[in-house]
C-alpha cells in the first residue's frame, strides 16, 4: 500500500534551501519519522516548487526519488527566476498532464 501525503506552497522561487520553509525543509532534510514513512511507502506530493529547486533534490536526493512527486512546477529562466507568459504576464507552470 502506498500512502500519499500533499504538500502545497506555491511561494517557493529559489533553488536555496530556506529553513523557513517547511515544503523544503521536509524536501531536502526530512526528519528521522518522515525519512521511516519514506521508507515505509509513503510519497509525498510537492506543489508549486521550481524547476531548480526540484532538479537539487534530485542530485542530493536521488535515493528517495520513489518517495517524491511534484506538480505545478514553475518554470524559472537562468536566473533562476519564474518565467512569465508574455501575453497575460502568469508564471508559466509546467503542464503535469493532470487535470
Amino acid at each position: 500500500m502506498i500512502s500519499l501525503v500533499i504538500i502545497s506552497n506555491c511561494q517557493a522561487v529559489s533553488a536555496e534551501f530556506d529553513p523557513d520553509d517547511w515544503q523544503m525543509r521536509r524536501l531536502m532534510s526530512p526528519s528521522e519519522s518522515e525519512a521511516q514513512a519514506e521508507s515505509a511507502g509513503q510519497v509525498m506530493i510537492y506543489d508549486g516548487l521550481t524547476d531548480k529547486q526540484i532538479s537539487s533534490a534530485l542530485d542530493q536526493h536521488f535515493n528517495r526519488i520513489e518517495a517524491m512527486m511534484f506538480t505545478s512546477v514553475i518554470i524559472t529562466d537562468s536566473a533562476g527566476l519564474p518565467k512569465q507568459d508574455p501575453l497575460t504576464g502568469e508564471i508559466l507552470i509546467e503542464q503535469d498532464g493532470c487535470d
